[in-house]
């Protein structure tokens, strides 16, 4: 056997070695199922879901059925001339103000209310309640 053959051999089992090592190395750390990192962080925080917006003037409320989630913005907007409520009410028209508490807005404002539980939502303008209502159904 000559010296170039022997050294040949050697560099050949010194690589073999090496690469079953980092082979090992990289079964070790996976732990079966993804990098130790990733299987102890917290998973990345849902962005929060847009406001849906509801505008309302002279006598509506557009759109009038809306569908949110709980947790999810809703923002009335007066795109009227003259001053609107919103206040949230038994199907019936009988004005509760639990959920949305009434206040006059002029032309430009703006409410914004978010829901924490999951139903249906009836609302009304507290000064023209027979012309101007709505719903809102809000889902988990």
């Amino acid at each position: 056997m000559t010296a170039s053959t022997s050294r040949l051999r050697r560099t050949g089992a010194a690589l073999a070695a090496a690469t079953a090592a980092l082979a090992l190395a990289a079964c070790g750390s996976s732990g079966g199922s993804g990098s130790t990192a990733a299987s102890t962080s917290k998973p990345a925080a849902a962005k929060p879901a847009a406001a849906v917006t509801v505008d309302f003037g002279e006598y509506f409320y557009r759109p009038k059925l809306v569908t949110v989630h709980v947790g999810q913005p809703v923002r009335f907007v007066n795109v009227g001339k003259i001053a609107h409520t919103v206040a949230d009410s038994s199907a019936s028209g009988t004005v509760r103000s639990a959920l949305i508490q009434p206040r006059p807005l002029n032309h430009g404002q703006s409410q914004i209310v978010t829901f924490k539980h999951a139903g249906t939502v009836n609302y009304l303008c507290t000064f023209h309640p027979t012309l101007m209502r709505g719903v809102i159904t809000v889902e988990p």
